[in-house]
This record gives structure tokens, sequence and C-alpha cells, in this order.
């Protein structure tokens, strides 16, 4: 199912983009002659308006026939030196308007992410996550590098702001980490009471070029849910235990629980319980199997988005938008900086499955948190289709719209055999792309198996 829901959203996506195509050439006097939902065999068409509107089998994506597309091959086996202009057809129109064409369909993906950031933003959700106080990992993790350590802060402090910027929630911290490799950040803490500043340095990590303060979410050891039939259960762990003590270890937080529990076979849980309006302690024994869930679910803190109203909800998609667009050239940026890109770099296989996930999970637990969690992957699938596209790169968008530039300012046709040509450096690059992206999937898969 995870697979399933994937490829139709993917699908979705470069549907969108072949219908920008498609309304742009409408627009310029192009002729298409051909609009499919779906690839490979048709399984019912239609003609209206000289256009065979087409169904085909396959759910991933579409396409949008042109006139004259196969007039470049033309050109190329009769050594012409321009591309035959035919009334009506892509290299008949001015080529300011072929570069408007190519435009249309990745703009088309920039408008959709805009669309989907304003849907979720009129909405109003409510969202779970970790607030703003945080654990040093060195103090958890062994081995473990921390820089916010190094620079004075401490477990138990809440960051309340990032350079100058409130955070809220622990995922404002690690956005503002991870989007700032390298850099020196001002971070402000509340420590019993007072403000206190600190300068850290986000440090890069090589196998997802994010960058890292070495800090943990502080989630208070307090249980929100038992698994069935888990070891928790078997212990007699029941929902709104807290846990205060490991053995002889006093516990403050869910990394505590993590750091005592670390190579024990066996261990003495004390819990504090509320039952009929008084508390009371008790001694839990649970035996630990060797990479055997504890099966507990702790309560993390409630959120509630704010709801906008219609106008403020479309300034809200247009900012979001634009700091997706920004934050990915940012991390493109971080591909030339020895980044490991087997990790760095998603294929189809992990974007389908990450994106399945994400639909299937969030529904599962709502239709709201359902709605927000697709919209908000597929705007990022979106940008990242958007600037993908518009590289200046022959075979993809931005090489046609980089010819038809070149045309416009030289006034003469680009001669189809350079356009040929350099065709070949355009499939180098995605052919190189395409087999890290391979790669990175085939780590993936067999990372996934091995961990089942």
């Amino acid at each position: 199912m995870t697979i399933i829901l994937g490829v139709l959203c993917l699908g979705f996506i470069i549907f969108i983009h072949e219908l920008g195509h498609f309304f742009a050439a409408r627009l310029c006097g192009v002729k298409v002659e051909s609009f499919s939902i779906g690839m490979g065999p048709v399984l019912l068409h239609k003609t209206m308006g000289g256009t065979d509107y087409r169904l085909s089998l396959l759910p991933f994506g579409g396409y949008c026939g042109m006139k004259g597309e196969q007039a470049f091959r033309e050109a190329l086996e009769q050594n012409l030196d321009s591309i035959p202009a035919e009334p009506g057809g892509f290299y008949g129109v001015h080529p300011l308007k072929r570069a408007l064409i190519a435009v249309a369909g990745p703009a088309m993906n920039l408008f959709f992410a805009v669309i989907a950031f304003t849907i979720i933003a009129m909405t109003g959700y409510t969202y779970y996550s970790a607030d703003n106080r945080v654990i040093m990992a060195d103090e958890i993790l062994a081995g473990t590098a921390s820089a916010a350590h190094n620079a004075g802060l401490m477990t138990g402090d809440r960051i309340i702001s990032v350079d100058g910027e409130p955070v809220k929630i622990f995922s404002d911290i690690s956005e503002k980490a991870g989007t700032n490799p390298g850099k020196t950040l001002r971070i402000t803490v509340l420590r019993d009471g007072k403000q206190l500043d600190f300068d850290v340095i986000a440090t890069m990590d090589r196998e997802t070029g994010l960058g890292k303060i070495g800090v943990m979410n502080w989630v208070d050891p307090l249980v929100a849910g038992v698994d069935s039939n888990s070891t928790a259960e078997k212990a007699g762990f029941l929902p709104g235990d807290l846990i205060i003590a490991i053995d002889d270890d006093k516990v403050s937080n869910t990394a505590d629980i993590q750091k005592f529990l670390l190579n024990k076979d066996s261990a003495t849980i004390r819990v504090e319980r509320i039952r009929n309006g008084s508390k009371e302690e008790k001694e839990l024994v649970i035996n630990i199997g060797k990479n055997i869930p504890l099966g507990l679910q702790f309560s993390v803190p409630e959120h509630q988005a704010e709801r906008h109203s219609f106008f403020p909800a479309i300034g809200q998609g247009i900012r979001e938008t634009g700091e997706l667009v920004a934050l990915t050239f940012k991390s493109i940026g971080l591909l030339f900086k020895g980044v490991d890109l087997s990790n760095a770099v998603s294929g189809p296989i992990r974007i389908t499955v990450m994106l399945g996930d994400s639909v299937q999970s969030g529904f599962y637990v709502g239709f709201k948190a359902g709605l927000v969690n697709t919209l908000n992957f597929l705007a990022l699938i979106s940008v990242s289709l958007f600037i993908m596209n518009l590289l200046p790169i022959p075979v993809l968008d931005g090489g046609l719209v980089l010819f038809a530039l070149i045309e416009a300012i030289a006034r003469r046709p680009v001669h189809p055999k350079i356009m040929y040509y350099s065709q070949f450096i355009g499939i180098a690059f995605i052919l190189i792309l395409l087999g890290i992206a391979i790669f990175s999937d085939a780590n993936y898969v067999i990372k996934g198996i091995q961990g089942k």
C-alpha cells in the first residue's frame, strides 16, 4: 500500500508539471496533439479540439505531445541548418514563446507548492513535538560529539532563540542547525530563570550534509501507551505511569531510560502512579531481550498550528514556498562540500516509499494530520522538481529555455547539431545523478532488509 500511495502521489506531481506545459502551449498557439494522464499503453482516449486526450495504464505522471517535436529529428537526419518552423508547431513560434512553454511546467509545480502551503495555513491542525528543552547528546550516546556542550550548554536548558529567531519546539532547533552547517550560531537559553547566550558551531554531518550541534530532545518519562504483548506490558506498565528511577539511578527524561538500560539484561523500574486521587509508587521488574523494543510510548507535548483566513493564508503559502526554494538551493550547494552523496541524494524508490509512508501514517492519525503530511511532502517534491528542471542543462526544461534565449538574443536559430551534441552533456549529467540515486536506493533497500 505504501508503494502504491507513493507512486500515485509522484504521478500527480508529474501530471501537474505536464499540465503547465499544456496550458502554455495552447496559450502560445502551439497545437497539443496528445495529452495523457499516466504513461504506457493507452486505455481510453477521446479527441477534442484537435487534442487526443488519453488515460494510460501506468499511473505515473503523464505527457504533453506538441506538434513539431519531431522536427528536430528531421533537421538532424536531413542535415538542415535550422529546425523546420511549421505553423502551429513548437519550433514555429517565437523563441520567447518556446521559453515560456518550457518554463510553464516547473512554474506549475511552484504554483502547486504555494497552493499546498496555503491549504495547510487554512487548516488549523494539532501536531505533537518535543518542546525547546534539550539534552546534551554526549551524555547519552558514547563517543558522540556535542558542540553545544563544549560551548557551555547544559542538559535541561531551554533554547529560546537561534541567531535572534525565536524557537518553540525541538524541530525548530533542528532546522536552524541543520540548514547552517559549518556556521557559528548565537544560541540563547533559559536556565534557572536567566537568559544566557552561547556561540555554537554547527558541525556538518558528512553523511547527510546537515548541521548538528549535539543536542537531543527532552521528553518527560510519562507513559502514554503500552504495546500489546510487549516487554513493558508483561512487566505491568500502564498508561499514565511516570518513570522516576531505574535501579539506583534517577530518571528525568526518556533519554535517561535509554542510557540506564544500555547493556542490561534486567532492571527494576520504579514508577509513580495516581490512583483514586493519590500517588503511589510501584516497582516493576523488566527483562530486556536483545534488539527487542520496550513497547512504551511516551507523552509528547501537543501544539496547535495557527489557522489563517484566506488572504493571510495565501501570504503564508508564498512565504513558505520562498523559504523552501532558498533551502533547496542551499541543500544543492552542500552536495559540493564533500557530502556522502549515497546518503544525501534520494532516488525514486526512497522518495516513493517516504512519500507513501508520510501519507499512510498521517491519515492513520487523522484526516487533518494526513492532509498536512501529504501536502507538505508534495510541496517539497514540487519545489525540487521546479529547481531541477530549470537548471540550464540540455534535455531538461532549462536547456530548452537556454537555447530559446540564445536564439532570441542572436536573432537566428541554434544549429540543430550544436543542440544535439550539447544534449550529451545533459544526458551524462542525468545518468551520473541517476547512478548515484540508484546506488543510494540500493543501500536504502539493503539496510531495510537487514533491519528486519
